[in-house]
This record gives structure tokens, sequence and C-alpha cells, in this order.
């Protein structure tokens, strides 16, 4: 518990984008197993390929958010498809559980060959 009367949910993780990007090389089928529709366009956006060194950057910090979400809500078991992250009109990182908006937010970032995310939020009851 908190001073304000409830407890917070935190998560974070960091990936190695040549690391990611080597896997989805590697194995057929890992972008469609891991990423949304939505999250592949996300990450494409602006007219990028998909074998953009940007979108990899996108793609594994949207990885890193799933991990990072499954840390704070504490199931590891989580579906990777549960989660999703979005691109709201601003720009910023929105996170979707089930479809549904949650009450978590992330923060994404990317730079020197790593991508992570940070999560945080109301713990879940």
């Amino acid at each position: 518990m908190t001073a304000t009367g409830f407890a917070i949910a935190a998560g974070c993780d960091v990936v190695e984008i040549a690391r990611l990007s080597a896997v989805i090389d590697r194995r057929d089928g890992f972008l469609d197993r891991v990423f949304t529709a939505r999250e592949q366009a996300d990450a494409c956006r602006g007219g990028l390929e998909s074998d953009d060194e940007v979108v990899r950057a996108r793609l594994a910090a949207r990885f890193a958010a799933k991990e990072a979400t499954r840390k704070a809500l504490g199931d590891l078991r989580l579906p990777f498809h549960a989660t999703e992250v979005r691109t709201a009109a601003s720009g910023a990182p929105e996170l979707f559980l089930h479809g549904e908006r949650s009450g978590l937010t992330c923060s994404l970032s990317h730079d020197g060959g790593v991508a992570m995310a940070v999560v945080v939020g109301p713990r879940p009851a």
C-alpha cells in the first residue's frame, strides 16, 4: 500500500534491437505471433518498410512493453496479443489489454541498439 491507499504496479524490460531483428528475420510468422496488425502498422508509420532499422527499434520497444506489462500484472503467461501498444494521435504510446484501454501507462524508448519500456499504474485486485 502507498500513502494514498492503493498499490502501484510497475514493470520494466529492455530488448536488444539487433537480437529481436534477427529473430524476426529467422522465424517465419514471428511478427504475427507476437505483434497485432495494428502494432505492425504503427511501427511502419511514415511509410517505412518493415525491415527498416527504425521499424525494428519500434517493434523492440513494443516487445519490451509487452514483457513489462506481464511483470506489472504479475502474469508471465499473458499472451502477446492480449497486450497491444497503440500510437495515439499525439504520438504517445497507449496500452490496451484484451482490446480495452488499460489503467496502465507505458513509456517507450530506444537508443544505442537497445529498446526499453516502463509500465506503471494501479495494481489490479
